[in-house]
Formats: structure tokens, sequence, C-alpha cells
């Protein structure tokens, strides 16, 4: 993965240099649009669910005009793209097209003839009038990638069902939400099947779902004397203790079995946000031991302001200690690597549902018997270093199937 990362990391700044302006040195355009597309902040799974569906409609090809409008007229992707660029192609007619188009439909009155264009296959005459003035505008050909990238990140974020796409986590709901609100095709099950599978081969290629946290610390078997060395948490202790992200209640003790409160909650998911970040943990508490973990996990979105004000002395339930930890990493600190349709105990309405739901696909919870939660139960000592181990370290992490 480290030369791989060294690659996106040159790239990303050959892009920045040139003001985004797509690098020549980009050997395809599947990997120019995977370099551009991550640095306009998008998470790894929402770059590969796109272009599952990108490659899908044009094959990554900007210039690409519908097939059988090809047959029909007789020219070539590029030839229409210079009647376009020349003004041969007018606007009118790039909209909409008895010519050239190959459905029809009547809005309001109005009798459209449509066909699909460009990248995402560009169809419905509303997308079409709003590309050709966004190219003109820009003095770019109709067909250049770099500009139809930019419309296409304009377009889809501004969508209501996509305000949130570009946190996605996982590479099947990424893609199925993208087809469902951005492409509206016609598309039959396998087909979108088709393009999962394409989006799930796009991030094997570029992608990296890797979490590894410093080890600051040195974990001596039985060091704690309350923790077996054949108890089933042994390995998440020592874990949890070497990455830096809990200590014993003494010297020689851990406390496994014992509660943790939502301070201790709360300054765990701090400690493993600012790591990630960061690279280190810099906390220096003074007064309230955890107020500078409370102010930061505000700050970051970790915790909401009716959290941050109420009594974090009590227990944290397993819903309570989800909730915090779903917001401790960024998106592309919790890919998903399982498949999860339903955990017997909880609902995705339910107001903990999603970030439970995201830690298990992320391979952090597994669950108990058959995948229970038991979301109002306290969550252990023994627990919680699960938790911590396998956000502060991917190789942890657990495959589910529910």
């Amino acid at each position: 993965m480290k030369g791989k990362k060294v690659l996106f990391v040159l790239l990303a700044a050959v892009l920045t240099l040139q003001l985004l302006v797509l690098p020549a040195l980009a050997v395809s355009n599947e990997e120019q649009i995977w370099v551009y597309l991550r640095g306009k902040g998008l998470s790894q799974p929402a770059v590969a669910g796109i272009m599952g569906n990108l490659q899908a409609e044009s094959g990554y090809l900007p210039n690409n005009l519908e097939n059988v409008a090809n047959n029909r007229l007789g020219i070539t992707d590029a030839e229409f793209t210079a009647m376009v660029d020349d003004g041969t192609v007018t606007r009118d007619e790039f909209i909409s097209s008895q010519k050239f188009g190959l459905y029809s439909t009547t809005f309001y009155g109005t009798q459209y003839y449509m066909y699909g264009y460009g990248l995402a296959q560009w169809t419905w005459f509303s997308l079409k009038a709003e590309l050709y003035d966004f190219a003109k505008a820009q003095g770019k050909s109709i067909g250049d990638l770099n500009m139809q990238l930019d419309y296409l990140v304009k377009s889809a974020l501004a969508m209501k069902k996509l305000a949130n796409y570009g946190d996605s986590t996982d590479i099947e709901e990424a893609t199925r939400l993208f087809h469902t609100v951005y492409e509206n095709s016609s598309s039959t099950e396998a087909m979108i099947a088709k393009r999962v599978d394409v989006a799930r081969g796009v991030f094997a290629k570029y992608g990296d779902a890797s979490v590894t946290f410093p080890r600051p610390e040195t974990y001596t078997p039985g060091q704690f004397l309350d923790v077996a060395k054949n108890a089933w948490y042994v390995s998440s202790v020592a874990d949890a203790y070497a990455l830096g992200l809990m200590t014993g209640v003494s010297g020689n003790e851990f406390a496994p079995t014992g509660n943790v409160t939502l301070a201790q909650a709360i300054t765990m998911a701090a400690r493993v946000h600012s790591i990630y970040t960061t690279g280190a943990e810099r906390f220096q508490p003074t007064g309230v031991w955890y107020q500078v973990y409370l102010d930061y996990a505000l700050k970051n979105g970790i915790i909401d302001q009716t959290m941050y004000k109420s009594n974090v002395n009590r227990e944290a339930t397993r819903a309570q200690f989800a909730a915090i930890f779903a917001k401790a990493l960024p998106a592309d600190g919790l890919i998903a690597i399982n498949t999860v349709r339903a955990i017997p105990d909880v609902k995705t309405t339910d107001s903990y549902g999603p970030a439970v739901y995201k830690l298990y696909k992320a391979g952090i919870l597994a669950g108990g018997d058959r995948g229970w939660f038991y979301p109002a139960s306290q969550i252990t000592r023994a627990e919680a270093a699960a938790v911590v181990a396998r956000m502060g370290d991917s190789t942890m992490r657990q495959s589910v199937k529910l």
C-alpha cells in the first residue's frame, strides 16, 4: 500500500500546483478521475461508487455520444464533439434534437428529444443545458474531462439526497445511491450489480482501507493481574494499551468488567480522532480531567451540544458508545468490509441505528450471539478495549455477515 499512497500523494500535489488542472502524467482517464474526485474531498467509497457508474455509462470517455446516435448519424464521438464546439450543433440541438434524439418526453407542454452525452451520459434536457453553459463559461470543449468532472461534482452534490454522499463508507451503497439519485437510468438489477463490481474493482486498484496507529506503549503479558491469559479480551487489552488509547485503573489492574462512563468514552474517541488526523495525541488536561476531551469532541463533531452539556460521569450505554465512535474516524477510516442487512435488535431507523450499522459494516462491532447488540446495556472496559483496538488497527477488525 505504501507505494500506492506515495503515487497518489504526488498526483494530488500536481493537481494543487496546477490549480486542479488534470495532470498530463496520469496514464488513463480512470486514474485521472480517481485522483480528481479524491482531491475534491470525497471519500474513497464515494469516488468508487461514482466511477462504477461512469464506467457503465461512458467507459470514462468524456466525449462519448450515445452509441445509437452514433450509428444513426454515421459520425464518431470526436466528430460530434467538434460540431458542438464550433456551433454546427447548436445549444438547442445539443439539449434536444429530433435528428439526434433517441427518447422523447413532454414537459410543461414542450416536447423534448433526448440523447446521452459525456462521462455520465447526461440525457435530461435541463442537465444538458447546464453542462453546455458550464463548458462555455469556462471556455472549454464540451468534451473536456476536467470541465465535466467539475460539473459532475457541482450538480451531484447540490442534490439534497446526495448532500452527505461524500462521506459514504459503503461501496455498494454509494454505487446504488449515485445510480438512483443522479444517473436514474433504467438499469436492471444485474446491470446495477455489475456497476457495484466495477466500483469494488476501482477501490481494489486505487483505494486503501488500512488504519495503522503508532504503538507508543509496550504491553507486558501479565502486567494486569485481573486480565486472565485465556480471556477473550486479552489481545484487545494489550492492543488498546499499546496504542495508547487505554490504560489500567492502577499499575496492575485493568478492571475489564467495569463499566465505561460517557466521559471515558468521549476521551477515547477524542484520542482516536486526534491520532488519525494529526498522527499524535496532544492533550493537556487542566482542571476537570475530561474537559479538554469534551471540548475537542464537540469542536470536531464527535458529540453534539446535548451530550456536551449532559452528565458525562454516568455510565455509557452500548448505543451511546456506538454513536460516539461512529464519528471518531472520518469515512475513509471506517470503510465497510462486511455486508450487514439486519441486526436482530437494532433498526436502521433507531436514533443510534446508522452508527451501529456503520460500525458493524466496518468490522468494529461484531455483536454477541447471532449478532445481537444489546443497545441499552452498559459497555464494559473489556468491550471498549476491543472497539478502540479495532479503530486503531484495521487488521483487528472482524468479519460478520448478518
